[in-house]
């Protein structure tokens, strides 16, 4: 998720991975590089089937600024990295502003 201001300098950027992560062989830290090697699980942050997950990010939005474009891309990465091979499920983009308002 990143957000950028009306020149198109970047303000904003922040992840979120969800995905289970196995321990190598049922000990340690080390992650399990196949399924052979994939025999407990350290922390499961995996997205559940069929329930809607939010998630919100707090932007900082710049003084004098009055209008953001957000872009947002979800992503599958079966190998763990973007070089390796990644699949986009859903991209948008959208505009934000703020209309000057007085008291």
């Amino acid at each position: 998720m990143t957000a950028k201001d009306s020149k198109g300098k970047q303000l904003f950027k922040q992840s979120k991975i969800y995905m289970p992560i196995p321990q190598q062989l049922g000990r340690g830290d080390k992650m399990g590089r196949g399924p052979y090697e994939k025999s407990g699980i350290l922390k499961d942050t995996s997205l559940p089937p069929n329930r809607l997950v939010r998630e919100d990010f707090e932007i900082p939005y710049p003084a004098g600024e009055h209008e953001m474009t957000v872009d947002v891309e979800l992503m599958y990465l079966p190998f763990g990295t973007k070089e390796s091979g990644q699949f986009t499920w859903q991209k948008t983009t959208k505009k934000v502003s703020i209309e000057k308002g007085g008291v």
